[in-house]
């Protein structure tokens, strides 16, 4: 035989409270379960399919989700349990798929959006022109530009198995491919703490992860200017009309570029690029 659960039953409550001035409705809901034997394991009748799931039910008119559930054995009727289960308008999971009947190494995780300020260097502006002087010269540092960018952070339990060198190798990496509808190397990952611990009665590692979101991708940027360039394979010296050496722009191949046109901008990788897929579950 297995568990079987038997409905709702007559008993019922409900409240409203205020929460920082909204109204919060709470529910509480009365159901029972018929156990297979007088020794049924605790957790399996929590199990039991009806049972609600915390985090993932919601209540009969659908505005609130279960955040509790308690189960207790009738003294009299030894194999029936009267579940309780505690809804609320106004429950925080941080699990979007909280359910104790799967692996909490399969739960997906809810990304907190924040946002902090990145200076970066850029050479060009908003419209595309390389920074350069009134001239055509370009800047050797280009300029700095302050903005704000979205930052996710999220926490995920994962196995045990994951080792702290693959939790290293996540750290300060960028995504390889697109991913969370970003483009390449638009993401950059960072741990901040990985905890190997028992959860929910078992050994598995619980890891908080920060995402950063940079539109014009995290690679390094550098106008291509120097005082040589490049013909037919010998260095020579860039001159002005003067003949002397000056910083001219050069076309990313190393030859110099037509007088009053942009250098090239030059793409360095200063981060490894990874499979986000490969352990970020969305």
């Amino acid at each position: 035989m297995t568990h079987v659960f038997l409905g709702e039953q007559r008993s019922a409550r409900s409240s409203i409270r205020s929460s920082g001035g909204l109204p919060v409705l709470d529910e509480t809901y009365y159901h029972a379960v018929r156990a297979d034997s007088t020794t049924a394991d605790r957790l399996a009748i929590l199990a039991t399919i009806g049972v609600p799931i915390p985090g993932v039910t919601e209540s009969a008119w659908g505005g609130a989700i279960c955040k509790s559930v308690e189960a207790t054995r009738r003294s009299d009727q030894v194999t029936y349990w009267d579940i309780v289960s505690e809804y609320s308008s106004d429950v925080d999971e941080r699990q979007s798929s909280f359910n104790p009947r799967t692996d909490p190494v399969a739960w997906i995780p809810v990304y907190e959006t924040k946002f902090e300020r990145l200076q970066e260097i850029v050479t060009k502006d908003a419209d595309g022109t390389a920074c350069a002087n009134s001239a055509g010269q370009p800047f050797e540092n280009g300029i700095i530009r302050a903005r704000f960018i979205p930052i996710w952070e999220l926490f995920q339990f994962e196995s045990a198995s994951v080792t702290d060198q693959q939790v290293i190798d996540r750290n300060e990496v960028l995504n390889d491919a697109t991913f969370m509808g970003r483009l390449e190397k638009t993401l950059l990952c960072t741990v901040m703490s990985s905890v190997i611990g028992y959860y929910y009665g078992q050994r598995r590692r619980l890891t908080r992860y920060s995402i950063r979101y940079n539109s014009q991708t995290w690679v390094h940027k550098r106008l291509d200017v120097g005082t040589v360039y490049l013909d037919a394979g010998a260095h020579k010296p860039y001159l002005d009309d003067a003949g002397n050496v000056m910083l001219g722009g050069l076309d990313g191949a190393g030859a110099k570029v037509t007088i009053g046109d942009p250098p090239a901008v030059l793409e360095f990788d200063l981060h490894p690029s990874v499979d986000f897929a490969g352990f970020l579950r969305t």
